[in-house]
Parts: C-alpha cells; structure tokens; sequence
C-alpha cells in the first residue's frame, strides 16, 4: 500500500525528520533490554549511513526519533567508500562503477532506507531473541520533515513533544529521570547533543556565549524554559537564563500544564511541520507528485505558537 512521504536529499543544506512507529496490535513489547538493544542499533547506524540522532524516546509500545540527514556535499569519496564497506561488512570491497557510488550515496542519504534498514536489524534480533516471527511493527514509520530555522521554533516544540512523552506516561514526572529518551541524553554529555551548539547559533542569538560548551549549556537551559513554558526565551537578551528565570519569578519545578496540547496527530500524521511560509513551499512543491485526493493546506491552532502542519481539509458537512 502507498503510504505517503515527504523528503528530500540535498546537496547544500540538512533535512529533519521526526520518525514514529508502533508495535503491532499496541502490544507493550519494549522493556529495559530491548530498548537498550534499540539504542545500540540506532546509534551504530550512524557509521554505516548518514545521518544523525538529534533525539529520541523509547517508550513500551512506540518509538520517537528526530533524526537530521546532512548535505550529501559534506561526504567525500574517501569517507563514502569507508561507509560501503562497512555496510557490506567487507574491508576490501569497491564501487564497481561511478553509479553504483552515486546510488550508494543518494541511498544512506535516504529516510526511508535508513529507518527501513535500522528497524530490519532490530526486527531481525527481536525475532531472533525471543524466538518469533513476523512482523513486529504495525505498519510503515511516519516521517514528518522538520523546519529548523530562526523563523520557526518547530524544532524546539517536536523535542518538547518528544521529550513529555514518559511525563504523559506517568512514568517520571520530569523527563531527565528517563534513561530512554535523548533529553536525559544531553545532560549525560551523550553523543544526541552533538548539534547543540548549531542549535545555539538558531534559537539563543541574543545570548551570549565564549565557547561551544557554553553555547551546548546555554541551548539546553533555552530548551527546558521551553518546555517550562517560556516561548518567548528571546526576551531575555543576553542575560544569562538563570538570572532571566529569577527576574520573571519563573520556577524550576516542573508542572507540565500544556500535556494534553503536546499530544495530539499534529506531530505524527501531518507531513510537514513548520513555518507557514515552509509549509507552503513544501505544499508547492510535492501536491502534484503525491497525488492527493483530498485538499491540503497549512493548519494551525492558537496555542501552536504560529507552527503549522500539512493537513487534508476536512469535508463539510
């Protein structure tokens, strides 16, 4: 069955993913070895293909992931073969032509192979493991591509999303006591906070910062008084968050008061998530090769902060 997609692969800038998928039958399949399983696969991915985790939630029934594909330009032939051959698990293997290279490169560059290899593998030990068969996942992942720019805090409202999800749970009434999720991540200095400091350069440009710790601190603390609550983190000009938090009386306790706005099929059955101007470029651009047979167009809700979906139009009536 189609299932619908939007993605790109570009040679100049990086795409953003949110990925989600479901165990068949809402089965609660996941515990504490598999999820650590799941990272482990999730992570070592990122040799082999090209992409990177930006963060993540493992939670019982279904997985989150926010995931960024790099310019194919910042992979040269030297570190693409270096790929290959660890895909193929050969240390002497080549390209046998320039198209099979070109191919191979457009390939690990690819949402949906790289998902789609990344939950085989994890499939294939599952099964392995427990001694089953058969699919394990309910259907195919969603993908919904990401705006990440100065004009649009989508990125800031998808890891909130992603992050609330044990909060939501009831597992943990703050999501830094959840070993399973890319916020408890960061704070560990794991490898998910990576791109911080470009995160940084986006969102906290009024703030000041001496070097890339500083600038991974400082997106942190934005991070979590966005997840406080605090939109509007730019007013703060270039004091320091913590003096910020006290200047507006603003506590560090957390009382997630906007949990049931945070989940909803905003996030994972929309397509696109951003600016209205970037969802309306991604409109243009893909209405004619998806083949829709009903009306889309950019959808939003007053407490969304000006963040915009890709959505069908309900019918009247």
């Amino acid at each position: 069955m189609a299932h619908n997609r939007i993605k790109e692969i570009c040679e100049d800038q990086a795409v953003y993913y949110l990925v989600t998928n479901r165990i068949a039958g809402g089965r609660m399949l996941f515990k504490d070895f598999e999820k650590h399983k799941f990272k482990e696969l999730l992570f070592a991915g990122c040799a082999r293909l090209s992409y990177q985790v930006i963060d993540y939630v493992f939670m019982d029934n279904h997985f989150h992931l926010l995931v960024k594909i790099p310019p194919t330009s910042n992979m040269d032939d030297v570190e693409l073969l270096n790929r290959y051959r660890l895909h193929k698990q050969n240390e002497e293997v080549e390209f046998i032509s320039s198209e099979q290279k070109d191919d191979f490169r457009e390939q690990i560059h690819d949402i949906s192979f790289i998902i789609g290899n990344f939950e085989q593998r994890f499939v294939q030990w599952f099964n392995k493991e427990h001694s089953s068969w058969g699919r394990l996942f309910g259907q195919r992942f969603d993908s919904e591509m990401i705006e990440v720019s100065p004009q649009s805090d989508s990125l800031l409202r998808v890891m909130a999303y992603i992050s609330l999800n044990p909060v939501r749970a009831g597992i943990v009434t703050d999501p830094k006591d959840f070993f399973f999720c890319g916020y408890a991540d960061r704070l560990a200095g794991g490898s998910v906070g990576d791109c911080d400091n470009d995160f940084f350069d986006i969102f906290c440009r009024e703030i000041e910062a001496h070097d890339i710790r500083d600038k991974r601190t400082h997106f942190r603390e934005v991070f979590r008084a966005y997840m406080l609550g605090l939109r509007r983190h730019k007013n703060a000009d270039s004091q320091t968050l913590a003096e910020f938090f006290r200047e507006v009386n603003l506590s560090e306790e957390l009382a997630w008061d906007d949990l049931f706005i945070h989940k909803c099929r905003f996030f994972t059955k929309c397509l696109v998530i951003g600016s209205e101007a970037f969802v309306r470029e991604k409109l243009a651009k893909y209405s004619q090769k998806m083949k829709w047979k009903r009306i889309h167009e950019p959808y939003t809700e007053d407490e969304w902060n000006d963040i915009y979906s890709l959505k069908p139009r309900r019918r009247s009536g």
